[in-house]
């Protein structure tokens, strides 16, 4: 156990439990929307949202090589940009409450800006663990992308 406080077993096992419980909440995601009906509020503005969080995800792991500091804000981005994703699904009280599809959808963008606060917060920029963290976030990113774009 003494392992798991620091140290590279300490990251190992962080990121596979981030993983499994994404991956998790992804499979569980995808299963409910194609049984719910499609939400009466449009969610076009997810959709956009999402390309372009994407977006800036994938320039800044492709950039990170080059400037770190380009990751540094896109993740402050990403973080930004859950809270206001899932402010505006939460709806507080304008919108009648989500579906579970939406519910489950809330649940992954907070796994996801925790995992970008812990890429920010706990890596050293440029390192490559750190970029290594960039592309996973990328790539996690990018299959929720594909859940809110599929609906």
């Amino acid at each position: 156990m003494r392992a798991l406080r620091s140290g590279p077993r300490r990251e190992i096992f962080l990121v596979v439990a981030w993983a499994l419980l994404f991956a998790v909440l992804l499979a569980i995601r995808v299963a409910l929307q194609r049984s719910q009906p499609r939400p009466m509020v449009s969610l076009q503005w997810l959709r956009v949202g999402t390309v372009a969080v994407l977006g800036l995800l994938v320039g800044a792991a492709l950039l990170a090589r080059r400037d770190p500091r380009v990751g540094r804000v896109v993740l402050r981005i990403e973080q930004g940009a859950a809270f206001i994703g899932i402010t505006r699904l939460l709806g507080l009280g304008a919108q009648p409450d989500p579906g579970r599809p939406e519910q489950v959808l809330i649940a992954l963008l907070c796994v996801h800006a925790v995992g970008a606060i812990v890429v920010s917060e706990e890596l050293e920029p440029g390192t490559a663990a750190w970029r290594s963290g960039l592309w996973i976030l990328a790539l996690s990113f990018g299959a929720l992308a594909l859940s809110v774009l599929a609906r």
